[in-house]
């Protein structure tokens, strides 16, 4: 029940939603919501299964109570999946737990234990949800509990003669194989999330390149409530004086500067911006937030980087930009943001030229 309660519960918030979730690598809103769907029916179906097989003869009567309180805890479950957001890392594998629980009490309490050794194919389920859902070490532990609960099950079904030895142990090696089969899966999914990363990642500085942010973004608004209003803030900024580093000192210089520049970015943002590097020297952050909350950290990272003074001593200039969302993402409407700060950036720049010019002129 505790499992149940965190799945329900648990929702992202805009400025926890940083963390990485697996599915949506690439997957728009409407493709998480359809996955959402087949997860929800899903959930259902087990427990419609738990509902018509608990007044049977397979169990008795305290199994037929406890498989019909299992069975009815499927029905909120599945209304999150419906109704919310995809849920965080931490509800995810809450919901693994909270399956691999309740097909395994169900299981062992079955009095038919030749059926409850093919009822173990709906870990086989929970086994591919595991694999696009949460992380490998997630994964390995819950094909643990489902070879424990085929062993415990099994050994029950020899020792109290449900069938052959021989007949036992091929529907368990059928079971086995059921259950081996994600492997594959795993190693392809495996191998397209480190193919999709290093798309997103430009390769020079570590941060997110262009596409990555855009899919940083789509992430925290599909993790986020959709009944949550917020506001999303860009600020842009690109070194001073670059083409003349490029020009006189070499690229390799000037790649140095990007990656100091980069490093100190990480330091001034900590976990509340999505930070990337658009193309050569310039670099925007984002951070979507409650209405009223975004503009004291707007102030704290544009004064930390306008007063930015570089390793190679060079400078960086800024501009921001805000706008009401209602909590869509899109990457229309991120490159809309950064464009209005990529505006005041520059006017920004151009205002300091004409500064230092009548600075530099005959007092």
């Amino acid at each position: 029940m505790i499992a149940v309660r965190a799945l329900f519960a648990e929702s992202v918030h805009p400025s926890e939603s940083r963390r990485d979730n697996p599915v949506v690598l690439d997957l728009d809103a409407t493709r998480v919501t359809i996955a959402q769907f087949f997860i929800g029916t899903a959930t259902v179906i087990v427990g419609l299964i738990g509902l018509l097989s608990a007044p049977t003869e397979e169990y008795d009567g305290i199994g037929a109570v406890v498989v019909v309180l299992v069975s009815l805890t499927t029905f909120p479950v599945s209304l999150r999946w419906f109704i919310g957001g995809w849920p965080t890392p931490k509800a995810l594998v809450a919901y693994v737990v909270y399956a691999d629980v309740s097909i395994g009490a169900c299981l062992l309490l079955k009095q038919d234990l030749l059926t409850a050794i093919g009822g173990t194919v709906l870990f086989a389920v929970v086994t591919m949800f595991a694999v696009i859902a949460v992380r490998p070490p997630v994964y390995w532990m819950h094909m643990a509990a489902t070879v424990v609960v085929l062993v415990i099950v099994s050994v029950r079904a020899a020792l109290n003669d449900a069938a052959s030895v021989w007949v036992v142990a091929a529907h368990s090696l059928t079971m086995l194989l059921m259950f081996a089969a994600p492997m594959i899966l795993v190693i392809y999914v495996s191998e397209l999330r480190s193919r999709a990363q290093e798309s997103l990642v430009d390769p020079l500085t570590g941060l997110r390149n262009r596409r990555g942010l855009f899919a940083a973004v789509e992430t925290i608004f599909l993790n986020s409530q959709k009944d949550r209003s917020a506001e999303m803030s860009a600020v842009v900024l690109d070194v001073d004086g670059m083409k003349h580093v490029n020009d006189t000192l070499g690229h390799h210089t000037g790649d140095a500067v990007l990656v100091d520049l980069a490093q100190h970015l990480r330091a001034v943002t900590a976990n509340e911006w999505v930070v990337a590097r658009l193309g050569g020297d310039e670099f925007a952050c984002v951070s979507v937030a409650e209405p009223g909350t975004i503009e004291p950290r707007i102030e704290a990272l544009v004064a930390a980087l306008s007063g930015t003074r570089m390793i190679s001593g060079l400078s960086v200039s800024v501009g921001s930009a805000t706008t009401e969302t209602d909590l869509g993402g899109s990457e229309q409407a991120v490159l809309l943001l950064l464009q209005s700060a990529d505006a005041q950036m520059y006017r920004v720049k151009s205002a300091r030229r004409q500064t230092d010019y009548r600075g530099s002129g005959p007092g």
